[in-house]
């Protein structure tokens, strides 16, 4: 499984969250390989803060590859890309549940 997260700066903070969520929403169901959503304005303030995140889980790499191309995914984009000013990337494979569970504790160092 795949996780994409990306994290925006919106050009106006008082722009309309609640329609960007809908549309980012909107796209679960409709998009093959995409399995969650998760949107969420963040509460921080300062020069290194971000107005809002989003976090995906796909399905594996080809998931999210199709994800970028797919018009439901191009429609969510000409809805919200106009109302953000920066935005910032991160994809990640998530552990295999069953090997995640089988690791052993780190110990901080000293104890």
């Amino acid at each position: 499984m795949v996780r994409h997260i990306v994290l925006w700066r919106l050009k106006a903070r008082d722009a309309d969250f609640a329609t960007i969520r809908q549309a980012l929403e909107r796209q679960v169901g409709r998009i093959p390989g995409l399995l969650r959503v998760e949107v969420g304005r963040a509460f921080n303030e300062g020069r290194r803060a971000v107005d809002f995140a989003l976090v995906c889980d796909f399905a594996s790499h080809e998931a999210l590859a199709a994800y970028h191309r797919h018009g439901a995914h191009l429609e969510t984009r000409a809805a919200v890309d106009p109302l953000i000013a920066e935005h910032w990337l991160a994809d990640y494979d998530l552990p295999d549940t069953d090997e995640h569970a089988g690791r052993k504790e780190v110990k901080e160092e000293g104890e």
